[in-house]
């Protein structure tokens, strides 16, 4: 799987933008805000019809414009696919060959990406939000099931609340209608579950091999599911009924669900240190280049956002041996200097300077 070529309108600072990979490696250096980012943003929102940042999708959109697009030519099993994310203020629209699909769950899973980028420290030391956000996109991106469930849980979870929200001015609580919202609820909670424990198994088999390999110890680095609900989903959620209907939202599921990390059995949010954290997320990164191909039998693209100058030169040198031959890879930095090229055989370099790009001569 590769992107051949990239083509933007109105999307962040740029009004327009054109461009042909190597199908390799591509290196962005430019000095800071100067648009290295919002490339490797495209792609990401081209896969997964998303920011990997937190913002509002209106963000995308260049100021004074109506709408953002992006376009590109990707090669995926020897077959090239045109593909087209809209964003406009009307929602997101996206195209497979130039025919707009009817949902983007559609959509989702065609272009596989991983991303690593400096705020993915916050994998680990952020709040539980971000790390469901980070379960519920990788899986999403490679299982239609997943998304299909989450979208119903979602739904159903809003019913809920809704109806939690009715009860509370109630002086005569009839149960019978959130008895049967909730065992719905409780269908589509024990799929989810079980799909996020699966794939955190592989994803920690993984990551543990990796750290390993990356931090040249003996390290065992453990990935924890915490489950808000460990076993009979609906007995806990009626021993909450009265709770709920006082909060007025439903206090117990997998939107309360939260993942931890451990160097051997120190936590890494409230002990590790920031090389520890960095290389944490790292590991989980690359283990999500092995999980996708596992279940799609391509390698994803990866995105590495101004992430090389964080790291030392041995684990610099062991990111770059691993991805090697494996992946499409996009790479920003501020300065070529800070990147080994020694390790990449085959590339490209693009200077990127108030908005323009253009191809750099490798001897330069």
């Amino acid at each position: 799987m590769n992107v051949k070529n990239l083509n933007l309108t109105n999307f962040r600072n740029y009004i327009s933008f054109s461009s042909e990979f190597n199908d390799s490696t591509n290196i962005f250096i430019g000095k800071n805000a100067q648009g290295k980012t919002s490339i490797l943003e495209s792609l990401y929102v081209l896969g997964l019809t998303k920011s990997h940042k937190l913002n509002k999708e209106r963000d995308l959109i260049r100021i004074g414009t109506e709408y953002a697009k992006i376009n590109a030519l990707i090669n995926l099993n020897n077959k090239d696919i045109d593909l087209d994310i809209v964003v406009s203020k009307a929602g997101k629209k996206a195209k497979y060959n130039q025919i707009e699909l009817d949902r983007l769950s559609d959509y989702i899973g065609i272009l596989n990406v991983v991303m690593f980028a400096p705020e993915d420290l916050d994998l680990v030391k952020g709040n539980p939000q971000r790390r469901r956000k980070f379960l519920d996109l990788e899986l999403g991106q490679i299982s239609r099931e997943y998304l299909y469930n989450l979208q119903n849980y979602r739904k159903i979870l809003k019913q809920r609340n809704d109806l939690l929200k009715t009860l509370q001015k109630k002086k005569d609580k009839d149960l019978l209608l959130l008895d049967i919202i909730t065992d719905q609820l409780v269908g589509f909670m024990e799929k989810i579950v079980k799909q996020r424990q699966e794939f955190l198994e592989i994803i920690k088999k993984h990551a543990d091999r990796i750290y390993k390999n990356i931090s040249n110890s003996e390290d065992k680095f453990v990935i924890k599911y915490l489950p808000s609900i460990k076993k009979e989903f609906k007995k806990e959620l009626s021993n909450k009924y009265q709770y709920d209907i006082i909060t007025g939202t439903t206090n117990l599921g997998i939107h309360r669900d939260d993942i931890e990390f451990y160097i051997n059995n120190t936590p890494i949010k409230t002990h590790g240190s920031q090389g520890e954290m960095r290389t944490a997320v790292l590991s989980i990164k690359l283990a999500l280049i092995d999980f996708i191909h596992q279940f799609t039998n391509n390698y994803p693209i990866l995105l590495l956002d101004d992430v090389l100058s964080e790291l030392d030169k041995d684990r610099q040198n062991s990111l770059l041996e691993y991805i090697k031959d494996k992946t499409q890879t996009f790479i920003t930095s501020t300065d070529i200097n800070e990147i080994n090229i020694k390790k990449i055989k085959n590339f490209k370099v693009f200077i990127i300077e108030n908005g323009a790009i253009k191809e750099s001569d490798k001897n330069e």
